[in-house]
């Protein structure tokens, strides 16, 4: 655990370190109720360990007044000006129960809900382990969250690759949709078949599930897909659950 004036500047000032900068983004922190910053995770910057890196910023645990959160810390090389526009994703997202609950922010800093768990790729790497049903019920729900999402004309931008953007929470297997940095309400959604092209090319899933890729990859398949990016009606929805078996 570091308190915020031992902060590394390679961390809060990433990847260009200055330390005019480190003190005024320190006052930023301590403005939004961070209280320490905790250097752990499987990534590494400098030496320190954060649990991720992205493109727009870096992700850190950290301390507040409301328990242990994830902070975004927007890089110095980010090409935008402030943390606004994944505000205004997220906080959309949220209003459909969607997402890691926003709790604060500020120009530089996104402060959001912790959510302990599995990345989704990790997961399906182990998914031959887990009970049939239980698969099933994750696979369902994620599903229906990006159906929500078109409904609701939020285009998340990342989810044909979601290695990195779906954590099944240890908790209670509930799937979280994350970093919403990429996210879009002006461009056509395209959730659900981003997804469904991810998910169901995995061959261990496939395996358990009793289909085979030939399957899976099927010409009715890829048909069902394409009618719903045509209409993404809630008939159609239906008909891709009970496609992978999954209504």
């Amino acid at each position: 655990m570091s308190i915020l004036s031992d902060l590394p500047k390679e961390i809060i000032c990433y990847p260009k370190p200055d330390e005019q900068e480190k003190a005024r983004r320190i006052k930023e922190l301590q403005s939004i109720g961070v209280k320490n910053v905790r250097l752990e995770g499987l990534k590494k910057i400098y030496g320190h360990q954060v649990i991720g890196k992205g493109c727009v910023s870096i992700a850190v645990l950290a301390d507040t007044a409301s328990g242990l959160a994830i902070l975004k810390i927007r890089r110095m090389d980010a090409d935008r000006l402030d943390m606004f526009h994944e505000v205004q994703m997220l906080n959309f997202a949220n209003s459909s129960s969607l997402g890691p609950r926003l709790f604060l922010y500020s120009k530089n800093f996104i402060l959001m809900e912790y959510i302990a768990g599995s990345l989704i790729s990790e997961w399906l790497n182990n998914v031959r382990s887990f009970r049939l049903t239980k698969v099933k019920a994750v696979l369902k729900d994620i599903l229906t969250q990006c159906y929500k999402m078109d409904n609701i004309h939020l285009d998340h931008g990342e989810l044909s690759n979601a290695s990195k953007h779906v954590i099944i929470r240890d908790s209670d297997w509930k799937p979280i949709i994350i970093d919403f940095e990429s996210a879009s309400r002006n461009r056509r959604p395209n959730n659900l078949t981003s997804i469904c092209h991810f998910i169901f090319k995995n061959k261990e899933l496939s395996d358990m599930m009793q289909l085979s890729m030939d399957s899976i990859a099927s010409n009715d398949s890829n048909k069902i897909l394409r009618d719903y990016k045509k209409i993404p009606s809630k008939s159609i929805f239906n008909q891709i659950l009970q496609k992978y078996k999954l209504n």
